[in-house]
């Protein structure tokens, strides 16, 4: 009698193995499911950092000259002051073109350049870039005969972006 029990507890031990490797892989299965349905919520944050840049513009230079009713180019001299190149997204004035004799009124004009794709918009790291933005000052007929054979100082703000 004792060869007969030992099958019958052979196979009760094999269908509890087989038993408990379904429900592990059923439990697994489960488990993955409930992993690929759970939703969660959290918060996050960062902080930006600032681009320093220094920046000079003037009208003159490529042997133009400005004169009542002519345009002429401005040099706007930028500094990138980071350690990783900046690309330019804007200039923009907002007070009026400074003559270095102090001559009033100046009738000289600033327009900003519309498109910035060129590569001469991209500063190096470090670098010192001079942009020339071809015919970007005007003259009006109105200006002061004393502004004769001056320099014109632009004010203008510079964006960039990494």
């Amino acid at each position: 009698m004792a060869a007969h029990r030992a099958p019958v507890a052979r196979r009760w031990i094999r269908v509890f193995v087989t038993s408990f490797a379904a429900l592990a892989t059923f439990g697994a299965g489960v488990s993955a499911y409930a992993s690929w349905l759970s939703t969660g919520s959290g918060t996050g944050s960062g902080t930006t950092g600032t681009a320093a840049i220094q920046v000079q513009a003037v009208v003159g230079g490529n042997s133009t000259s400005l004169y009542p009713g002519g345009q002429a180019d401005v040099l706007v001299k930028v500094v990138n002051l980071n350690a990783y190149s900046v690309k330019v997204t804007s200039i923009t004035t907002g007070t009026a073109v400074i003559a270095a004799n102090g001559c009033t009124p100046t009738g000289v004009t600033f327009t900003s350049p519309t498109d910035y794709s060129g590569a001469q918009f991209t500063l190096p790291a470090s670098g010192t870039t001079t942009l020339v933005l071809a015919n970007a000052a005007s003259m009006s007929l109105a200006s002061a005969s004393a502004c004769q054979g001056t320099t014109f100082s632009v004010p203008v703000t510079v964006q960039v972006r990494k």
